[in-house]
């Protein structure tokens, strides 16, 4: 997967992001949760309307996105 969005996007830098459980989560909780990686590639930089509301703009549809990895070969 990470050499199919290397090669389609051209390279870009990645951020990687480890999330675990939430912090103050109950110990009866903690069997139910997970860790997880999350990478994301660095295609912009973040504009005013993400660092002022904290929310971030996708500008990809997801169909699209999904188009372009099927018709990557996936040989690496």
């Amino acid at each position: 997967m990470l050499h199919k969005l290397c090669k389609q996007l051209n390279d870009p830098p990645f951020n990687y992001m480890i999330h675990s459980a939430p912090f103050g989560l109950s110990s009866s909780c903690l069997p139910y949760t997970h860790w997880f990686l999350q990478i994301v590639p660095q295609l912009s930089v973040i504009g005013g309307f993400e660092m002022g509301s904290g929310c971030h703009i996708n500008p990809v549809f997801p169909e699209d996105a999904a188009k372009i990895l099927r018709e990557i070969d996936g040989s690496v």
